[in-house]
């Protein structure tokens, strides 16, 4: 029998992306969903796995105009952002259970993402980020635990940078050609792409080679003296 989406992603979270990635390159799929080395965590630690929930976004041929007054400038800029984040509003009327946001701004350095709403997209059941973009308010999604993998950091914005582009469209990330429900694995190693329809192969050897590490590694630990930890039980976490 098929697995569901939630069997299959539950396993598939038990795996490390370098167990995934063999478990393609018994496919034959070398080097297929594999994203740039660019794309990176903010922060040590972050793993998640999920279904791709896709955004594009473009560069805008126009930018703000000089303001003299901040009612000025609140006007424009959500007016602005109104556009841009269209996104933002067709993902609230979704079920975002166990989604992963990938948005494809073509590697512009602009925060789509910040300290607010990626905990507003957290409450909304996604799980992770992947930008081939920027996130900003660094220090603050830190705190805050967000998930986020991106390939540029800074302090801009991206309203008067970039504009709406679609949704659930296959997207260009990081080289790599998203499809909206293609299963998007991170860890501190990078960001894999696995596509849908391949996944449950994928897993059968990725568990193989996970399995087989984790044996000979705790032969190691032994001879070593290491006290066992979670990375030699991940089959059955």
């Amino acid at each position: 029998m098929p697995m569901t989406d939630q069997e299959l992603i539950r396993e598939i979270r038990k795996c490390r992306l370098a167990d995934l990635s063999d478990g393609m390159d018994a496919l034959g799929l070398v080097d297929v969903g594999a994203m740039s080395p660019e794309m990176r965590p903010i922060r040590p630690g972050i793993s998640f796995a999920g279904f791709a929930w896709t955004v594009k976004l473009l560069p805008a041929q126009r930018t703000f105009h000089p303001c003299k007054t901040v009612e000025e400038y609140k006007k424009m800029n959500d007016e602005w952002c109104s556009d841009t984040y269209t996104f933002a509003r067709i993902l609230k009327q979704e079920d975002m259970t166990d989604k992963v946001l990938v948005i494809d701004m073509g590697g512009y350095p602009g925060g789509v993402l910040g300290s607010e709403n990626t905990m507003d997209f957290k409450l909304r059941g996604v799980v992770g980020f992947v930008v081939d973009g920027g996130c900003r308010d660094s220090y603050e999604c830190n705190k805050q635990g967000a998930n986020v993998f991106c390939t540029k950091r800074t302090f801009r914005h991206v309203s008067g940078r970039m504009v709406f582009g679609g949704v659930n469209i296959p997207v260009r990330c990081a080289g790599v050609t998203v499809h909206p429900g293609d299963i998007v694995c991170a860890d501190d190693d990078g960001v894999l792409v696995i596509p849908r329809n391949r996944a449950e192969e994928v897993l059968m050897f990725a568990k193989a080679v996970l399995e087989a590490d984790m044996k000979v590694r705790a032969r190691h630990y032994e001879a070593l003296g290491f006290e066992p930890d979670e990375t030699l039980n991940r089959l059955n976490s």
